[in-house]
């Protein structure tokens, strides 16, 4: 029979270490995955994790709890916090913000300054950088703490995208924004989307495409300039409008003083300076090709449709001028018409002219463009009866030429 033996005195000191080390290791890696979350619970377990120390008192003051030694006691968590892990950037910007709050400026600014040195992955100290650099009118400072805190945490864009909007409103914000369109940040693309839908003036976003010689180049950017085109429209500054589009790379300033319908005057990124269909409620466009190789305007329109059926931007010079389209209805009714109206940029009407559909027809006019309306908006309505199951519009050919239809219309800025 085995006799058994006690264990020797390094056995059991092993035995005690082994146990000891896979205690500590334990708690260790419980308080790591909770320093984060839970820090109270990890402060439980380890006073001195450096993590949860900072994180604990965000958090109090956070949700407004009072710390029992004010501030003194903010420092000491801090302080603590920068003992146990030196290079520790949220625990030197929670000293920062204390210091801030007891307006020790120079000291926070210190402060600041080394935790975005030790990492520029906190998001508060680069927003309160942000701030700091507008008070001392550090253009380019808070521009670059922008760029930080924009690539380092994607949920802030949707606090900062608006507030760098409204920023561009000044000219020497976007002077020195240029070097962001020049080398695009990650981003980039998704801000000027919004500062394109959002500005409150749309002329400011021309202006910055403009002293950047365009958007950035991309598929990414493509749509921006039609995005701006549109709403440069919608708001009314349809010369701002032309001229943004005659700085657009392929832009073909022929378009302007045209009404032929060709791959470039249809295309999707010059809208609405290129034919433009509308896609509404009780009408569905699509441009198909013509029997003598060229472009048609189909439209399929609901019965009772009274509404826009395409619209075009000019920039004719002064004079008079005449216009001339064929077109051709399926379905209509004894009530079905169409209108073309063309109209200053804002302003009066100069042609309105209603015909009524029949299977082929033509709309005919003549204009005269004053001085003093250097854009003008052409829009083809239509209205149709409730007693049809339908209508098909095709637009098959337009044309403007000078009064007598002599002499063909020619860009006035060529």
């Amino acid at each position: 029979m085995a006799s058994f033996k006690m264990p020797g005195r390094k056995a059991l000191l092993l035995t005690g270490a082994t146990l000891l080390a896979a205690y500590f290791s334990a708690t260790g890696a419980l308080v790591n995955v909770l320093h984060a979350r839970l820090p109270s619970a990890a402060l439980a377990i380890d006073a001195n994790d450096p993590v949860a120390l900072v994180r604990d008192a965000q958090i109090r003051l956070t949700t407004g709890e009072s710390l029992d030694g004010g501030p003194t006691q903010i420092f000491e968590i801090a302080r603590r916090s920068v003992l146990e892990l030196p290079i520790n950037a949220p625990a030197l910007r929670l000293y920062g913000l204390v210091s801030s709050a007891n307006s020790d400026l120079a000291g926070v600014r210190g402060q600041m300054a080394l935790s975005d040195r030790m990492s520029r992955r906190d998001s508060a100290s680069q927003l309160w950088l942000i701030e700091d650099a507008v008070a001392r009118n550090d253009v380019a400072g808070a521009l670059r703490h922008y760029d930080v805190a924009l690539r380092i945490n994607e949920p802030t864009r949707a606090l900062l995208y608006p507030v760098l909007t409204d920023a561009l409103e000044e000219p020497i914000i976007r002077t020195r924004f240029l070097p962001y369109m020049d080398e695009p940040a990650p981003w980039l693309e998704s801000f000027l989307r919004h500062a394109v839908s959002n500005t409150r003036d749309p002329r400011l976003m021309a202006d910055l495409a403009r002293l950047a010689g365009g958007f950035p180049k991309g598929n990414a950017y493509a749509s921006l300039d039609t995005d701006l085109l549109r709403r440069l429209v919608v708001e009314n500054h349809y010369e701002d409008a032309i001229a943004h589009f005659r700085k657009i790379d392929g832009a073909d300033p022929a378009m302007l003083t045209s009404l032929q319908l060709t791959d470039a005057s249809t295309a999707e990124a010059f809208k609405p300076v290129s034919w433009e269909p509308y896609s509404i409620d009780g009408i569905s466009p699509i441009l198909v090709g013509s029997e003598t190789g060229g472009i048609e305007l189909e439209s399929d329109i609901e019965p009772g449709y009274v509404g826009p059926v395409a619209r075009k931007l000019l920039a004719l010079s002064p004079g008079r001028y005449a216009l001339r389209a064929q077109m051709r209805a399926e379905g209509f009714g004894s009530s079905g018409s169409i209108t073309w109206s063309l109209a200053c940029g804002g302003g009066s009407n100069l042609l309105d002219q209603t015909v009524g559909m029949s299977g082929e027809f033509a709309v005919s006019g003549g204009f005269t463009v004053p001085s003093g309306c250097p854009a003008q908006i052409l829009t083809i309505s239509a209205r149709t009866g409730f007693n049809t199951g339908g209508v098909t519009l095709v637009l098959g050919q337009a044309d403007l030429m000078r009064g007598d239809g002599s002499q063909a219309v020619t860009d006035p800025a060529s």
